[in-house]
C-alpha cells in the first residue's frame, strides 16, 4: 500500500502542477489577445451589456490586473465621443484593462431609453466590473465618466456595490437634484421643471430626441453628486472646458469646489478653453491637441492611483 501511494505520488504532484500552469497559460493567452479591443456581451443583473474589453498585453502586477470603467454621457455610447478607444490604447500600454460599455438605450443596447435611469446605470456598471473580475482577475477599480456619466460616477461610490479607487470626471453634469438636467435647456431651467412635471405625472416625457422615463427623472432629483464626492474622499480628476455651453456656471463652481476639498482632488481646466462640452473642436489641430491632452492627463492620474 505505501509503495503504491509512493508510486502515485509523483503523477499527482505533476497534474497539480500541470493545472497551474494551464491556468498560467489561459490567463496569459486571455491577457495577450486583450491587446486588441474586443467586443462583448457581459451578462448582467438586468440583461446583456453590450461593451468592450480591452486589455495589456502583459501586466507588471502578476495575477491582478487594474481596471478602468469608462462611462460614456446622456445619448451617447461607448465610442466616448471618440475619447474612449484611445484612452484605452494608452491605458493599456500601461498595464492597465478598460471596459466600456452602452447604457440602456445607447448604441448597441437593445433596451428602450425609458431603461437609462442612474439606478439601472450603476447596476450595469456593477456587472461589467464583477464580469472583468471573474473572468479576467482585475482588482483595483476607477471610473472615467463624461457629462451624465461622469455624475454617474461620481454617485456610484453611493450605488455601487464596489469599491472604487480613483474616479476621473470630464464635465459631469453635476448640478444638484434636478439642475442635473439643466442641459436639456440650458436657456431657461423652467423648461426643466416642466419637462419633469409632465414625466411625474405621464410616466414619461419626450426630450432631446428620447423617452425620459420617471424613474430617471426621480433618480437625478433625489442625487446630490458632490456631496456623494466629498464624503467618498477618494482622488478626483476634474476637468471642465472653456467652451462650455450646456452646464452652467454654477454646476461647475460649486463641482470645483467639491473636488478641492478632497485630499486627492486635481482640476484641470487650462488646457481645455479651446474645446467644447465634448472636448471637441471644428480646427482640426485644436481637436488632436484636446484629445491628446484628454488622455495624457487621465492616464497620468489613473497610473499614479491604480498602479
Amino acid at each position: 500500500m505505501k509503495h503504491a501511494k509512493h508510486d502515485r505520488t509523483p503523477w499527482v504532484a505533476l497534474g497539480g502542477l500541470a493545472a497551474v500552469i494551464l491556468c498560467a497559460v489561459v490567463i496569459f493567452a486571455l491577457r495577450g489577445s486583450g491587446a486588441k479591443a474586443k467586443d462583448a456581451e457581459i451578462p448582467g443583473t438586468r440583461g446583456t451589456i453590450a461593451a468592450t474589453v480591452q486589455l495589456p498585453a502583459r501586466s507588471a502586477r502578476g495575477d491582478e490586473l487594474p481596471l478602468v470603467v469608462l462611462c460614456h454621457g446622456f445619448t451617447g455610447n461607448r465610442q466616448g465621443d471618440g475619447h474612449f478607444a484611445p484612452l484605452a490604447n494608452d491605458l493599456a500600454a500601461q498595464g492597465i484593462a478598460t471596459v466600456r460599455l452602452d447604457f440602456a438605450g445607447c448604441g448597441d443596447s437593445t433596451e428602450p431609453y425609458t431603461a437609462y435611469t442612474l439606478a439601472n446605470m450603476a447596476a450595469d456598471v456593477d456587472s461589467v466590473i464583477a464580469y472583468m473580475q471573474a473572468t479576467y482577475g482585475t482588482g483595483k477599480t476607477a471610473l472615467v465618466g463624461h457629462s451624465m456619466g461622469g455624475r454617474l460616477a461620481s454617485l456610484y461610490p453611493q450605488l455601487g456595490q464596489y469599491p472604487v479607487t480613483a474616479l476621473a470626471l470630464w464635465s459631469p453634469a453635476n448640478g444638484t437634484g434636478l439642475h442635473g438636467l439643466e442641459f436639456l435647456n440650458s436657456n431657461d431651467f423652467a423648461v426643466v421643471e416642466e419637462l419633469a412635471a409632465r414625466a411625474d405625472a405621464e410616466g414619461s416625457v419626450a426630450a432631446w430626441g428620447v423617452t425620459l422615463s420617471a424613474a430617471y427623472i426621480d433618480g437625478m432629483r433625489d442625487s446630490d453628486p458632490n456631496a456623494v464626492l466629498r464624503a467618498s474622499g477618494l482622488p478626483v480628476l476634474l476637468t471642465y472646458s472653456g467652451n462650455e455651453r450646456i452646464l452652467s456656471d454654477t454646476t461647475q463652481s460649486e463641482t470645483q469646489a467639491a473636488v478641492e476639498s478632497l485630499p486627492g482632488g486635481q482640476i484641470v481646466l487650462d488646457s481645455f478653453v479651446n474645446g467644447d462640452h465634448n472636448y471637441t473642436s471644428e480646427d482640426p489641430d485644436t481637436n488632436a491637441r484636446l484629445d491628446a491632452d484628454l488622455r495624457q492627463i487621465t492616464v497620468t492620474f489613473l497610473t499614479s492611483h491604480l498602479q
